[in-house]
């Protein structure tokens, strides 16, 4: 069904690190964000057990309320709402959706990875503002999971998800230690499910190196302390020599919590550490110099796919 110009319809990411509400409306040509909103939720936080935990569980249904108050402003068409990383491999996922349908009024789709990573790269790759003719990969470092879509700016080829996520990989920093040798072993433990991963692109995805686009949290994160530095471009993304320093740095602090850099959100502070050995896997394994971020992801992913 078409939607009118003038609706408005809303899309709720429910990731494992943070839930994000967007809110659009409907236009002639396309669409525009009305309001957008993050919040910390760590829903996969303690699910290593098989179970969603009931604290987390909590966080979750409380931010769920928030948004639905802001959606109840609005003469909403549509809610739609998606779970990833966190519901897909947890016992208790079908009473806590249950529970999110009594606040919300709809029930959350539990998508594969591979469908996110084909979201994820039709939102950002819709807001290119002057796409070519290249080939994008498009990254997405979240809580419990990485994607990695690949394709040009009209089409994707290839996308897969990953085991590889930066609240997942708080179980290498043992007691929230913050040393050298467990940085180390997050960093290779993402390089060699990378590489894994990526096997499987066919040889032309080598052959003609794309160009690479970041979103969501732990990169633009990352880029966000970059940025913040004296001197660095304000538009240079990621780059390597800096992301290499600014992983060396790290060594200063003695645990994950102690962590703080001028840019970081309070609220990053105990998963930027093994953020950092995420993207700096991915700069190993792609060989690349410099990689560009995107405001766009998962949740402008659902509304351009509501609305082809």
């Amino acid at each position: 069904m078409n939607l009118a110009v003038g609706s408005y319809l809303a899309a709720i990411d429910m990731g494992s690190n943070s839930f994000h509400l967007l809110i659009a409306q409907r236009e002639f040509d396309g669409w525009r964000a009305i309001h957008t909103e993050e919040r910390r939720v760590q829903l996969a936080a303690g699910s290593d057990t098989g179970r969603l935990q009931s604290e987390a569980q909590h966080r979750a249904l409380q931010c769920l309320r928030d948004y639905r108050e802001i959606i109840a402003r609005y003469a909403i068409s549509e809610i739609h709402a998606v779970a990833t990383a966190s519901l897909r491999d947890v016992s208790n996922a079908e009473p806590f959706l249950s529970l999110v349908e009594g606040e919300l009024g709809v029930r959350p789709t539990i998508i594969s990875g591979e469908r996110e990573a084909e979201l994820v790269f039709r939102g950002v790759t819709a807001g290119l503002l002057s796409p070519n003719d290249g080939q994008y990969l498009v990254v997405d470092i979240g809580g419990g999971s990485t994607e990695l879509a690949w394709g040009s700016a009209t089409q994707m080829h290839g996308g897969v998800s990953v085991d590889v996520g930066c609240l997942r990989y708080l179980r290498h920093f043992p007691g929230g230690e913050l040393q050298q040798r467990y940085f180390a072993a997050a960093r290779d433990a993402a390089a060699k499910s990378f590489r894994h991963a990526l096997a499987d692109f066919p040889v032309s995805f080598t052959a003609s190196p794309p160009q690479v686009i970041a979103c969501s949290g732990t990169a633009l994160a990352v880029g966000q302390v970059l940025m913040a530095q004296p001197g660095y471009p304000q538009s240079a993304g990621i780059r390597s020599m800096e992301l290499r320093g600014l992983a060396a740095d790290l060594s200063f602090f003695n645990s994950v919590e102690e962590v703080h850099y001028p840019g970081l959100a309070e609220d990053r502070r105990s998963i930027f550490a093994s953020g950092v050995a995420i993207v700096l896997a991915l700069f190993e394994v792609l060989n690349i110099d410099t990689m560009q971020l995107s405001q766009r992801s998962l949740r402008e992913g659902i509304i351009e796919n509501r609305l082809a």
